[in-house]
Order: C-alpha cells, then sequence, then structure tokens
C-alpha cells in the first residue's frame, strides 16, 4: 500500500520506519504527477515492503513541501534506513529511474555502483 503522508503523520512516520523510504511529492493538478502514481503502485508490489513506498501532495502539506525545498512537481525524495537523503529526482522520467533510486537506498549503493550496474562496468 502506497502512504500518504502529511504535515501531521510525517513526523511519527518518519520516526518510526526502520525501512528504507520513497517518496514522490505532487499536487493533484499535475499531469505528470498523475502520470506516476501507477509507478508507486507498482514499487509497492515490487519491494514487498522491504521500501516503504509514499506520497504527499505539497498543495495540501505545505510544511513537508518547505522542509524539502519543493518548487516543482513531481518531486522525488529517497531516503535510506538511517534516515538520510541518499537521492533526489524532479521530473516524470523512465520508471527505471525511480526503481533505482529505490534500490540505492535498500541496497546502499554508491552513485558510482549505480553508474556500473546501469553502463556494465
Amino acid at each position: 500500500m502506497v502512504i500518504e503522508l502529511t504535515d501531521g503523520t510525517y513526523p511519527d512516520f518518519i520516526q518510526q520506519t526502520q525501512k528504507p523510504i520513497f517518496i514522490e511529492f505532487y499536487t493533484p493538478m499535475c499531469g505528470a504527477c498523475q502520470q506516476v502514481m501507477p509507478i508507486l503502485t507498482e514499487m509497492d508490489i515490487h519491494y514487498k515492503g522491504d521500501v516503504v513506498i509514499s506520497k504527499c501532495d505539497v498543495s495540501k502539506n505545505p510544511r513537508l513541501a518547505k522542509k524539502y525545498r519543493i518548487q516543482s512537481v513531481p518531486f522525488f525524495v529517497a531516503i535510506n534506513k538511517d534516515k538520510k537523503i541518499k537521492d533526489v529526482e524532479l521530473g516524470a522520467l523512465d520508471p527505471m529511474r525511480y526503481f533505482d533510486m529505490a534500490d540505492r537506498v535498500l541496497y546502499n549503493y554508491s552513485w558510482w555502483d549505480l553508474f556500473k550496474k546501469k553502463f556494465g562496468f
């Protein structure tokens, strides 16, 4: 299940979650954001709870938008289990980019490891 984060639920959620987190920041009126929504469901099925897949409507949650300095959507953040941001992305891209972001926080890949994986080094 893709979790909907809010200004009110985020603090407890981030504190209690012991797993990596992938967040999409979106607005309901954003066409690109709506295109990405089905990918979140696919990611949730693929990771089977090993990565917490979540989303946040920035039009209703200004504190989270400010915290992550969201100025444009869709905006994606991958947070490792130590609560550190490991990757960010702006815009609707190839779905594999989002899976790579989640893999990075799940398997603790470095940027170079992802580069080698993608290009076969």
